[in-house]
């Protein structure tokens, strides 16, 4: 429920400074309080980067429930804050099942109608959107007598740009930028057929990207008042006074709260001078920092080439190394959740530098980075998305400039180098922290390279290759394993080897789809030697944890994990010709159907005799071996 206004992720959730866009949200209130007929039931507002239209959404409804007691309802139905960085919030898998909770409580009549569809129906939170849509809002609503004639209620939908994930496949490589714009228009398509029902419900949208109410003067109060409060907090003469730089800082954002708030952030320093900061920034926007003037956010992406200018030079390399580590880190959801603190421990493991380094490395950064706070969440380290934008963006200057790539490449590169130290020797002792991360995470930072890096480059695969030969590879998978922690909600994405045992041939998962002239017998010779050693390592891995008695015992999730992972292989391995005469996979075979064994599925029948052999379910998960084939007693 992160994506709520109140919610303990976004707390204490961004408001508008006390004078400033007031025109735009009176007119969302008044468009609100006179909309009863619903006539129209969707206002849209449009705002480029910077000009604080979450702010604006968390004050128009801060506004609208002060007026509970006057209307004698709450007029705030239902809210979701949509952002990019949020594991949970970047996507609208959790949209549907998020509004109508609140519509729960703010309408009290819903909530047993709501209560007994999930009851009547368990798996109706994994159904489709639209499914989710008819189900939880829309066929409660109309089982309540006169709903046409209850009070508007407004949901609140912020941030519709943010929404980059789709809840039906992971994004990949070319298709990205088709599956964003794709993943929105659905969001958009869910809210028009919500509203086409014609409920007591209005819809506020906000997004990118056009101009809304009046800027400048909005800008104009909020830089008065910051600049009152630093003078004051510094004891600075001259408290009320104007600063002799404000008009400048006032023209320069544009009418982008934005800006002006990172100038703000920067010269609020309490080891430098704020006035002899801002007046920095005003030299260098006036020498210029190289950046290209051919985007909508030049002059934001022009301040924080100042910023980053202004970082002491003996810092800026290693500067640059963290920030590109720190945007090739965030590979999967739950690592976007780590404590910064915790991230920036196992990324200095990982990469050699000494324990602090890193997080002292982007001090100087305390205008656009939150990297004060040890334990806010990786996704909330950058205040602003704006700021990853410019860093990636090929418009950047390259002083300037992270590479994605060439920063997942020294990541798995680290990881690989670091899991050579996973011995099946020591495969009862808790590994450090860095290692875990390695165990757990390389695997799915691979699929991503497979398809995008070594498709590129021959060397730099065969180099990873190299490193993935060396490593003790049954002792890091069944490692792997040992350090899943339980979890209530099982979840094949929760398997660190996910990727490798959802391709259609696990075996050729390191290789991927590189293909080599019929000529290449050398490269050949290669994928095939890569194919052979990763059937023995998971042939060993997987005969290790069935049958030995000496390993430690691993979590519920995690026996139900393996068994997932391992008829994942199984499905590969018995297509092949000769697999009867594979005594490992008969083995592995045996070990799966032995009754007494906890990796048994849940549901392992014989199939009746006009079928083709014996079924495994594994919860969903099915198997079939041949009939042929016939399991010891």
């Amino acid at each position: 429920m992160g994506a709520m206004h109140e919610s303990d992720e976004r707390y204490p959730p961004p408001l508008c400074h006390p004078g400033t866009r007031e025109v735009v949200v009176t007119r969302i209130v008044g468009w609100h309080l006179t909309n009863y007929e619903g006539k129209k039931p969707i206002l849209w507002v449009h705002a480029p980067a910077g000009y604080g239209k979450t702010a604006v959404a968390g004050t128009v409804t801060e506004k609208l429930k002060a007026m509970e007691g006057e209307l004698g309802f709450n007029p705030v139905g239902a809210t979701f804050f949509f952002w990019r960085t949020s594991p949970e919030r970047s996507s609208p898998t959790r949209l549907i099942i998020t509004l109508a909770y609140q519509l729960a409580q703010s309408i009290p009549e819903l909530l047993p109608r709501i209560e007994a569809v999930v009851e009547s129906e368990p798996n109706v939170v994994k159904l489709a959107l639209e499914i989710q849509l008819l189900r939880l809002i829309v066929e409660p609503f109309e089982c309540l007598p006169g709903y046409d004639t209850m009070p508007n209620r407004l949901v609140i939908v912020d941030g519709i740009d943010e929404c980059i994930n789709s809840d039906r496949e992971p994004h990949s490589g070319r298709n990205y930028g088709e599956q964003r714009e794709g993943v929105q228009v659905r969001v958009l398509d869910i809210i028009h057929s919500l509203q086409s029902h014609h409920l007591p419900l209005s819809f506020l949208i906000l997004s990118r990207p056009k101009d809304v109410g009046d800027h400048m003067n909005d800008v104009k109060r909020f830089v008065r008042g910051e600049l009152s409060r630093i003078a004051t907090s510094f004891d600075l003469d001259g408290a009320d006074d104007e600063w002799p730089e404000e008009a400048w800082l006032v023209y320069e954002s544009g009418g982008h709260i934005l800006y002006a708030a990172t100038v703000i952030r920067h010269i609020d320093d309490p080891y430098g001078d704020p006035r002899q900061l801002l007046r920095d920034i005003i030299q260098k926007s006036e020498t210029g920092s190289g950046v290209t003037h051919s985007t909508p956010l030049s002059s934001l992406y022009e301040l924080y080439g100042q910023i980053m200018r202004s970082c002491p030079e003996r810092n800026k390399s290693l500067m640059l190394e963290v920030l590109e580590d720190l945007v090739a880190f965030r590979i999967r959801n739950h690592v976007r959740r780590l404590p910064c603190g915790k991230a920036f421990d196992i990324l200095d493991h990982l990469s050699g530098r000494s324990l602090g380094s890193g997080i002292r490395a982007l001090r100087p950064l305390h205008a656009v980075l939150r990297a004060g706070d040890l334990n806010e969440a990786v996704y909330n380290l950058f205040i602003h998305s704006s700021f990853t934008e410019f860093l990636l963006a090929p418009v950047t200057p390259m002083e300037f400039r992270v590479d994605l790539k060439r920063g997942q490449e020294r990541l798995l590169s680290n990881m690989l180098d670091c899991m050579s130290h996973v011995t099946i020797d020591a495969i009862d002792k808790q590994p450090e922290e860095h290692i875990l991360f390695a165990l757990n995470n390389w695997c799915h930072l691979w699929s991503r390279m497979v398809n995008g890096q070594f498709q590129e480059s021959r060397p730099l695969h065969i180099q990873m290759i190299e490193k993935l030969l060396a490593l003790d590879l049954p002792a890091c998978l069944i490692q792997s394993y040992l350090t899943i922690e339980d979890s209530q909600k099982r979840n094949r994405y929760d398997s660190p080897f996910w990727h490798l045992f959802a391709s259609p041939t696990p075996s050729t998962f390191f290789i991927g789809t590189v293909d080599f002239e019929p000529t290449d017998s050398g490269w050949g010779a290669f994928t095939h030697s890569v194919v052979n050693h990763t059937q023995s390592a998971l042939d060993t891995a997987f005969i290790t944890v069935l049958t030995a008695n000496n390993l430690p015992p691993s979590s519920p999730n995690a026996t139900w994990l393996i068994a997932s992972d391992c008829v994942d292989y199984l499905k590969e391995v018995t297509t092949h010709d000769d697999w009867r005469e594979n005594s490992n996979i008969s083995t592995i075979l045996t070990k799966m159907l032995i009754t007494d064994s906890p990796f048994v599925p849940r549901d392992v029948s014989k199939l009746s005799d006009d079928k083709l052999g014996y079924l495994i379910v594994v919860d969903g998960l099915d198997l079939i071996v041949d009939r042929d084939w016939r399991v010891d007693d």
